[in-house]
């Protein structure tokens, strides 16, 4: 196998994400539907942490794009690229991971149709879905991004990708947190009796059980 394939394998995907998401932002705009959204409402810890992430999402980015070139500007210094991973099955095995979080983004962002956005909506945030992939997790476009990280650090296996993984994982748990507290807010009884049937990450069952507490 080519020595650069799974950097440009790497680059490929986060090709095919931005294109999804941002063909997904287009269409929803073309109807009218803001996705971008602002929530004037965080407190003032909750917006360093969102900006901390955007700034993350850019490192992580950005070192896929320098790999895949390759550009000679790193982030951190040397030792944060030493090489963790060489063996090809496991890089073959990431590359799974990366695409199927790339099938799952897609399906999710399908799915979630005029009710997607980047940020809480407190004013138009659309209808409540539960079915499709959300009939087995409760946040599928979360759990994609989780699959997409861990992916690319077997993919190339550098230090720093793991470092990434190691702070987003948490990072996108808080993020799952506080929009549950958000849609329970907004939805009630609905939303509870849903977290009850369906898992936060995933779930093996579908909805013909009891449900279970949140």
């Amino acid at each position: 196998m080519p020595s650069r394939f799974f950097e440009w394998f790497q680059f490929g995907a986060l090709a095919c994400w931005g294109v999804l998401g941002v063909t997904r932002a287009l269409l929803l705009r073309a109807r009218g539907v803001a996705v971008i959204v602002a929530d004037w409402e965080r407190t003032c810890w909750q917006m360093v942490v969102d900006a901390f992430a955007v700034a993350w999402l850019l490192v992580w980015a950005y070192e896929v794009v320098a790999y895949a070139w390759p550009l000679r500007l790193h982030v951190g210094p040397t030792w944060l690229h030493a090489v963790l991973i060489g063996s090809i099955a496991i890089k073959i095995l990431g590359a799974v991971f990366v695409s199927g979080a790339i099938v799952l983004y897609g399906v999710a962002l399908c799915r979630l149709g005029a009710s997607w956005r980047l940020g809480i909506d407190r004013t138009n945030p659309g209808p409540l879905v539960t079915d499709g992939v959300y009939r087995w997790t409760r946040h599928p476009i979360y759990v994609a991004f989780d699959l997409l990280f861990v992916g690319t650090f077997m993919v190339l296996g550098r230090f720093i990708f793991l470092v990434l993984v190691l702070v987003w994982l948490p990072l996108l748990h808080t993020f799952m947190l506080r929009e549950e507290r958000f849609l329970t807010d907004l939805y009630g009884r609905s939303y509870r009796d849903y977290c009850g049937l369906v898992g936060r990450y995933f779930s093996w069952h579908r909805h013909d059980r009891e449900p279970r507490n949140c």
